[in-house]
């Protein structure tokens, strides 16, 4: 049997509209569902990837949450993501629609590039990866953070149960009845590489890379090094 390539694949537009339809209450709900680890896992990415003067591409940017973190570590970050909604809120103007497996912009363009919550929205990660390795410079460093899963099948499990059940209810607590597309978290989260096979594969597609895992493994913060191959 063919085996499955990691990322959303089918289910990318459900995934993609539903987070469209919660783009007011995305950052505080979001922040919840973290345990409010977020903002401490954001900045511990930022000060990986970006330096003082960089340009930093921020993939699925949102609403910008990420940018604003890059800007406080002094980088220069150009936001890209699919949804025009996302961007807009942002307030940035250095902004592009875009998919990851098509990022319009020329080889080696970046200095650095960071992910908030949004790798594991990629339709096709193996795709996005390759061209993320394409616009970073030599050398470029890329970190993102986002959820995990444990190796450990117990802890997967818990982890599964905790995604499938609370988001929805963050959700709806915090903007009523459109909160409960919060449930497409439980989808990303199935199809989601476990912590081991994704450090292999970032180090296949970009270069030498390390996880730190927090929360028992279901929160990451990854940290690659572009074309310095062989740690992975």
């Amino acid at each position: 049997m063919k085996s499955r390539r990691p990322g959303l694949q089918g289910k990318w537009a459900y995934v993609v509209n539903s987070l469209q339809e919660i783009v007011p209450s995305y950052e505080a709900a979001s922040s919840r569902i973290s345990l409010f680890q977020d903002g401490r896992m954001r900045a511990e990415a930022a000060s990986f990837a970006a330096r003082r003067g960089d340009l930093v591409l921020d993939l699925g940017a949102g609403p910008g949450t990420m940018s604003r973190v890059v800007e406080k570590a002094g980088g220069e970050p150009v936001l890209l993501d699919a949804s025009r909604a996302m961007l807009r809120a942002s307030g940035y103007t250095n902004a592009v629609q875009a998919v990851f497996e098509r990022l319009p912009f020329r080889d080696g363009a970046f200095d650095g590039a960071v992910s908030g919550f949004a790798v594991r929205d990629a339709h096709d990660l193996p795709a996005a990866m390759a061209q993320l390795r394409r616009v970073l410079k030599p050398g470029g460093r890329f970190a993102f953070c986002d959820l995990g899963k444990p190796d450990n099948p117990v802890r997967a499990l818990a982890l599964a149960l905790y995604i499938r059940v609370v988001p929805s209810v963050i959700g709806l607590a915090s903007t009523g009845r459109s909160g409960l597309r919060y449930g497409s978290l439980f989808d990303t989260y199935n199809l989601l590489l476990h912590n081991s096979e994704l450090t292999a594969l970032l180090g296949r597609c970009i270069g030498e890379t390390s996880i730190h895992e927090m929360q028992m493994g279901g929160a990451v913060v990854a940290k690659c090094v572009s074309g310095a191959r062989g740690a992975a």
